[in-house]
């Protein structure tokens, strides 16, 4: 079965849409996408060659890649031929989460004065869209929707280092996001939340948009946290 029969998120139609210099950023960037937005599952076994198969690309592109996604600990190596999603412990998450609540609530404070009329409107869209997504069950398009928001209010910073700390976060935990499905998906709160941020960007409060994200945070988190305890 090919990759982009259960994760359309790891689908590669045109590589040439995907930001990157040569191939071998081009295929990082895609695996990047896949496991920040929740499209691979922790402990989900991949193959190179199935990688590179889905991706329309050789073998070389794909193992440079994966070299760079095992340093920053998305991915793990099983043999010469395996890579494996890992799967975070309690603890492990518990730090991240600490770390992300500082960082992300920054970020958004620093993007409240900064992001601009259009995308805030395009974000109210993305909201629109993760809501109906919610009410339709859809995981998948849930944590795509989730992630656009959150991190395209991140980007709207315009503080490139932060980013990239905060990304480097989403990488580890993206996957983990899946443990929230199903019994998660109906919850309304983090649409509640979005909206509250919405407002916040709307009246350039950065204070009240990182509460917000602070909040959606630690709400997710004490679910996550219980599904995760030995």
């Amino acid at each position: 079965m090919a990759l982009d029969d259960d994760f359309p998120g790891l689908a590669l139609e045109d590589l040439q849409g995907v930001p990157g210099d040569t191939l071998t950023d081009r295929t990082c960037q895609k695996l990047r996408h896949a496991l920040m937005t929740g499209a691979l599952l922790p402990e989900q076994v991949l193959t190179v060659r199935g990688v590179a198969e889905a991706f329309g690309v050789s073998l070389t592109p794909v193992r440079e890649a994966v070299q760079r996604l095992v340093v920053e600990q998305g991915l793990e190596v099983v043999n010469g031929r395996t890579i494996r999603v890992p799967r975070l412990g309690v603890e492990t998450y518990r730090e991240i989460l600490k770390i992300r609540m500082e960082l992300e609530c920054l970020a958004a404070k620093e993007a409240a004065p900064r992001i601009s009329n259009e995308e805030i409107e395009r974000l109210d869209a993305v909201m629109q869209a993760h809501l109906a997504a919610i009410q339709a069950g859809d995981a998948h398009q849930t944590l795509m929707k989730n992630s656009d928001f959150h991190l395209s209010i991140y980007r709207a910073s315009g503080q490139p280092i932060l980013i990239r700390v905060i990304e480097s976060l989403w990488l580890r935990v993206g996957p983990t996001l899946n443990l929230l499905f199903p019994q998660y998906c109906g919850s309304m709160t983090g649409h509640e939340t979005h909206l509250v941020a919405m407002d916040a960007l709307r009246r350039r409060d950065g204070d009240a948009l990182g509460q917000a994200m602070r909040d959606d945070l630690a709400h997710g988190s004490r679910f996550l946290i219980r599904l995760l305890k030995p």
